[in-house]
């Protein structure tokens, strides 16, 4: 910050990908969201979603008074063009725009970083195998959280394309220095694992890449994939199954978000044992409570991961001399 000047930080996907480790950045979220959560001051509204045509505009903004944050993220593009991403970081203290960002690989990294932070929480402390469904990148930065915070050293993996689970098993084996062999069918890949993470856009009802005939005992199943009304990914005996559910988002939200929680409600309308990760940090609620219990982690993302992340970034971005700086991008306006 050259001669005291007040500057914004741009930071690129490239720039993203080349500070962010998923492993440190878990640590990052879980603490911060813990100081948020015992402060009881957070501010995070309902998000916003707009459309026209196949177009979409979802905004998400968030105040966080114990990390001195505000701002916001917006996505916008539509299935067939592409979707960007922007996360917009201010002090909450002064009103400095102190970062844009793209976040492209920055939500899909504080994904993979949150359910780090809940499977140190709830998963067994000896677990060593993971079985992941799903192959992009959320796969991979959920597979590398999980592997921050436990000591993995068996993985599988499916995917319905071959290719593609060929090619992360590969990529992860040398990046994670551990076994990852793909199977050819998901069953094989969760079959005897302490911690099975579901990462996909498998589709609409009936189509879930997950079932609850598959649980067993002692077993963490980590869900990021059913972010809107209309996409599934695991059904509703997993859910059901379960001995603890933990949401990153309170309940009435994944009700109307997450087409699994959608289902879950619509055929046991008075189900209310979800309870939230904030609950589970501040240690208001056990999460696991046995070796044998059964424990689910339902993730749709929030506007306070994202502003979280984004600091974390920034912070290291800084430190690295990573990224573009311009002078203060919103000058205040004087009344």
């Amino acid at each position: 910050m050259a001669g005291g000047s007040i500057v914004t930080l741009l930071l690129s996907d490239s720039d993203v990908r080349a500070i962010c480790d998923v492993g440190a950045l878990a640590a990052y979220i879980e603490d911060a969201l813990r100081k948020e959560a015992k402060g009881s001051r957070a501010q995070l509204p309902e998000r916003m979603n707009l459309g026209h045509g196949s177009v979409f505009l979802r905004v998400m903004p968030a105040v966080l008074p114990e990390s001195g944050l505000m701002g916001l993220k917006f996505f916008h593009g539509s299935m067939k063009d592409g979707v960007r991403y922007v996360v917009a970081v201010c002090s909450l203290e002064t009103g400095e725009v102190l970062g844009l960002i793209d976040a492209a690989f920055l939500t899909a990294a504080r994904t993979g970083a949150t359910s780090g932070a809940a499977t140190r929480w709830l998963s067994r402390e000896d677990s060593s195998s993971v079985g992941v469904i799903g192959s992009g990148l959320e796969a991979e930065t959920n597979l590398r959280a999980v592997c921050s915070v436990r000591p993995v050293t068996r993985v599988s993996v499916y995917s319905r394309s071959p290719q593609r689970r060929e090619a992360f098993a590969a990529r992860m084996s040398q990046s994670l220095g551990i076994e990852v062999r793909a199977t050819a069918d998901p069953l094989s890949a969760v079959q005897s694992t302490d911690i099975v993470v579901v990462a996909t856009n498998t589709g609409p009802a009936p189509v879930v890449a997950y079932q609850g005939a598959w649980l067993e005992p002692g077993q963490h199943v980590v869900s990021i994939g059913s972010t809107t009304p209309w996409l599934r990914e695991i059904d509703t005996d997993t859910i059901l199954g379960a001995d603890a559910v933990v949401f990153d988002a309170s309940l009435e939200q994944m009700g109307r978000e997450s087409g699994d929680i959608i289902a879950v409600l619509a055929a046991h309308p008075g189900w209310r044992a979800g309870v939230s990760l904030d609950r589970i940090l501040t240690g208001e609620h056990p999460g696991r409570q046995r070796p044998e219990d059964i424990t689910v982690f339902k993730s749709v993302g929030t506007a306070a991961q994202d502003l979280i992340a984004a600091a974390y970034l920034l912070r290291e971005a800084r430190l690295h001399g990573v990224g573009i700086e311009v002078a203060d991008i919103a000058s205040p306006r004087q009344f």
